[in-house]
């Protein structure tokens, strides 16, 4: 039962499986203004904002994207932060929209963004802004929050990145754990076509305010075309063996781990932390519909882990 109305959600289209979600009322024009492999299944497109001082959105939300000849709209999550979509003279005088389109041929908006880049560059797309799974969390008490811990499955890593990227840029900021899952090209996979590794890995390089116990952990779970990974002690793969500590300690302020296995209890009770520490955290979850199920649940069951502090997003 549980597998048919996750089938049936599937076939849904963007806008009936978000119809409950909160969205703008207008439509903003925009232009592709770059796209940018990752990797053979994931390319970054730049959108440059035709107005200006007009597109406020939240760290978390995603976009209806209606691109030229589909009625339908595709649904994005935005990557970048809000401050990125308004003009500073200073960092970015041409403010623009990040968005991360995985390869789906199924999809129709989503097959048009990967046309040949020659093709698109320069189109005007339309969007609109939407979605609930927002930083900081609508319904909490920012003052109260201590820490904060992001589980990413995959794709599901695009809601968090904007969201880490906009914390990072304030002035003061809760500690910040991050369990990151995904699978990998191949065993000789480097840090850039992981999607959005290097930039985490950019954004704890910048010294923190008040926290030292900031910390990223990747749990890699095989590769596109199924070849083991086959390390012995759950060594990481090469050559993200260099993201391991002790090389990294003088690169970044925070350490970074790699395993070779799913997140499991262990990663998990090790992020909720000490009873104290778990009071005063919040997650955020987003990846597959079952990984998420699974870890939410194990979360909301936790003493001291308060069930509403536990936010999630699901998308297939």
């Amino acid at each position: 039962m549980v597998q048919t109305r996750s089938r049936a959600k599937a076939s849904l289209s963007h806008e009936e499986r978000t119809a409950t979600e909160p969205r703008d009322d207008g439509l903003h024009p925009v232009t592709i203004e770059t796209v940018t492999p990752v990797n053979d299944r994931i390319r970054m497109f730049k959108l440059a904002l035709r107005e200006q001082n007009t597109f406020n959105f939240q760290p978390g939300q995603w976009l209806d994207v209606h691109v030229p000849g589909i009625e339908a709209a595709g649904g994005f999550t935005l990557t970048s932060t809000p401050s990125q979509a308004r003009p500073r003279p200073d960092l970015h005088p041409n403010p623009f929209l990040e968005l991360a389109v995985q390869r789906n041929p199924g999809n129709p908006p989503a097959a048009w963004l990967w046309q040949p880049p020659e093709e698109i560059i320069g189109k005007e797309v339309h969007v609109r802004v939407g979605g609930s799974f927002v930083w900081p969390p609508p319904k909490i008490d920012y003052a109260k929050i201590k820490r904060a811990v992001f589980i990413a499955g995959g794709v599901g890593i695009n809601p968090l990145v904007s969201m880490l990227s906009h914390i990072n840029e304030q002035d003061t900021e809760p500690e910040v754990r991050i369990l990151y899952s995904t699978k990998v090209p191949s065993t000789d996979t480097n840090p850039e076509q992981v999607l959005f590794l290097t930039r985490l890995l950019d954004l704890f390089r910048k010294p923190r305010t008040h926290s030292t116990n900031n910390r990223i952990e990747l749990f890699l779970t095989g590769t596109w075309d199924g070849a083991p990974l086959n390390r012995q002690n759950d060594e990481p793969i090469h050559p993200l063996m260099s993201l391991t500590l002790p090389q990294i300690q003088s690169d970044t302020e925070v350490p970074v781990t790699a395993w070779t296995h799913r997140i499991d209890d262990t990663a998990l009770a090790s992020a909720v932390g000490s009873p104290e520490e778990a009071s005063g955290t919040v997650f955020y979850v987003c990846g597959p519909s079952e990984m998420t199920d699974e870890i939410v649940e194990w979360l909301q069951k936790q003493n001291h882990v308060d069930p509403e502090w536990v936010l999630c997003e699901k998308w297939w």
